[in-house]
């Protein structure tokens, strides 16, 4: 069994693993190839600059404050995303590009009825033609958070929508689409960059959530 169906199944505690998602928009080429090299350690899979790792909590502290030391918190971009363990698993996959490093996990596809609620949405997108309408698409139902990572809130209807819009756009083969559920507000932490107003999500907005340097609310 893999460590992320493993890790799905734990209760959360301090010295359990569980699935966490890495995501970083960083301006200066050098500091990206520090924080990819740090992160190479930790990744089982995922995209350019998205990575799944499973830790547990006091491991993914000490993983964010070594990455908090590799970038410039005034320009870049740094979050943390712990996945939720509720459901077929921590990862759904539209189009899979044949390329990517197997993941630890494999994929599944979204279910035919997703359950409302929290999801990361993140792309990469061989094409730049394809690129500019999956980002047409993914920006009408999703806030932006990163280049190639969105937050969707909202019914499970309405994420439906999203996947069956984009998955007409994708390349099979060359292009990687993935959905990961979270449990809610608490399960994301801006490293660095300001959090954006969710207003796009389809919603309402809500209290934004920062951690810069001080103990999370996951100890």
């Amino acid at each position: 069994m893999s460590l992320l169906v493993r890790a799905s199944s734990f209760e959360r505690s301090l010295f359990e693993r569980a699935p966490f998602v890495i995501s970083y928009d960083i301006s200066s080429p050098k500091m990206a190839r520090a924080v990819r090299r740090l992160l190479q350690r930790w990744r089982l899979d995922g995209q350019l600059s998205v990575h799944e790792i499973v830790a547990t909590p006091s491991q993914a502290e000490a993983l964010a404050v070594e990455l908090m030391e590799r970038v410039d918190a005034e320009t870049d971009s740094l979050i943390l995303f712990r996945l939720s363990r509720r459901g077929d698993g921590p990862v759904h996959a539209l189009v899979r590009s044949d390329t990517a490093t197997p993941l630890a996990f494999p994929p599944r596809g979204m279910p035919t009825y997703p359950e409302d609620g929290w999801f990361l949405v993140t792309y990469d997108i061989r094409d730049a033609r394809r690129l500019r309408r999956v980002q047409r698409v993914t920006g009408r139902f999703a806030a932006f958070l990163q280049r190639s990572v969105y937050l969707f809130v909202g019914p499970g209807a309405r994420l439906r929508a999203l996947t069956e819009e984009v998955l007409p756009l994708l390349a099979g083969g060359e292009d990687d689409v993935r959905i990961y559920p979270l449990s809610g507000p608490d399960d994301l932490w801006f490293l660095c960059g300001a959090p954006p107003p969710l207003v796009g999500a389809g919603q309402a907005p809500v209290s934004p959530w920062h951690w810069r340097g001080s103990e999370p609310d996951w100890l």
